[in-house]
């Protein structure tokens, strides 16, 4: 290959990669997860985003707990469940049956693991 053809193949090879790198845009975070999945999960990032169900409320103690989403789909109650998330929260607690994406934590108390959200938003169900 003559050096003008390496040249020519180098600038090509360089447009491809900016062109692809362009068109891919903006990285995206990611998807919650759904409350299964945290209760499978063997490691977890922290923080991480998940989306459920609420379940029950403790106002007196900050908290309410989730359950998935497909889950309450399924029988249509939040009393079926058999995994609950426990969400320690200082805001206003979500109500009973609303989908909420709580993104947070999950850290060790003396009652047990819980996720302290950082935030709390209403989601579509």
């Amino acid at each position: 290959m003559t050096p003008f053809g390496r040249r020519v193949l180098m600038a090509g090879l360089a447009a491809a990669i900016s062109a692809t790198l362009w068109l891919a845009g903006p990285v995206l975070a990611a998807a919650p997860l759904e409350v299964d999945a945290v209760k499978s999960a063997k490691a977890l990032s922290n923080p991480f985003e998940v989306v459920g169900v609420v379940a029950k409320r403790n106002t007196s103690a900050g908290t309410f707990s989730l359950i998935d989403r497909e889950e309450f789909r399924k029988c249509q109650s939040v009393s079926c469940a058999n995994f609950l998330l426990p969400v320690r929260w200082s805001g206003k607690l979500p109500a009973i049956t609303s989908v909420v994406k709580v993104k947070g934590t999950v850290r060790g108390t003396k009652e047990g693991k819980f996720l302290f959200a950082d935030a709390v938003e209403d989601v579509a169900k």
